[in-house]
């Protein structure tokens, strides 16, 4: 789709991370965690310039995010979870990606 048309603060990155869940143990020394992968996430609000059906079939797309603090990620094989909406002006489109890796 190339470059999409954010509203200013429209956006919102959380990178691939790990979940995990305290497992207590009857003595302190056997106290430990179960860890579980949580996928990548981008929420991002737009203009409404594009048709919201462009994003019906999204299910393999390479996504590059840039941060303001100079630092890029990508989201490869990246999603959208659910049907876009048209609200006001504006679209919101929430993509996941099983992991993201930070490029710089």
């Amino acid at each position: 789709m190339g470059e999409l048309p954010l509203k200013e603060g429209g956006a919102t990155f959380k990178p691939s991370s790990f979940k995990r869940e305290t497992q207590v143990g009857e003595v302190h020394e056997n106290t430990g965690y179960v860890e579980t992968p949580t996928a990548a996430e981008l929420v991002l609000t737009l203009n409404a310039a594009i048709d919201p059906q462009e994003f019906a079939n999204v299910s393999n797309d390479t996504l590059t995010i840039f941060l303001s603090g100079g630092s890029q990620h990508m989201m490869p094989a990246a999603w959208v979870t659910e049907a876009v909406e048209l609200s006001k002006g504006e679209l919101k489109v929430t993509y996941n990606s099983a992991k993201s890796q930070k490029l710089v």
